[in-house]
């Protein structure tokens, strides 16, 4: 009878990692084993900064060159913004409502949408996208 193949993981405590037993999870002994928390006396000063932040200063002043009026023309652009192509469809474009726990929008699209040079559907036949 052929002998039971091993394992391709090796149980809990043994393996590739210096840490033996089970009160470990890898390659690190388990922190909260040691029971010791190293002193951090910075994060008082992170977390309560209206105690040791120095007060606000006078603020920043506005040079003669930024109140000035800037030479030239103002660029018009003469196309559309993306939320105005939002709201037109696209041609063999469905929408199909929001979907998931997330409520993305989803939606599909006709043979005709692809452009790709050979598209594997004919025209008419919708293809989740």
């Amino acid at each position: 009878m052929a002998e039971k193949p091993k394992p391709s993981q090796p149980s809990h405590g043994e393996g590739p990692s210096r840490h033996k037993g089970t009160k470990q999870h890898g390659w690190a002994p388990d922190v909260d084993a040691t029971g010791a928390q190293q002193d951090n006396p910075g994060a008082r000063r992170s977390f309560h900064p209206d105690e040791h932040a120095p007060g606000r200063g006078s603020g920043r002043k506005m040079s003669k060159e930024e109140n000035k009026e800037v030479p030239g023309e103002v660029a018009k652009s003469d196309s559309r913004r993306g939320e105005e192509y939002a709201k037109e469809p696209e041609e063999g474009m469905r929408e199909t409502g929001r979907r998931g726990r997330s409520q993305r929008p989803s939606g599909t699209k006709d043979a005709e949408a692809f452009t790709g040079v050979d598209p594997q559907q004919p025209k008419g036949r919708r293809r989740p996208g």
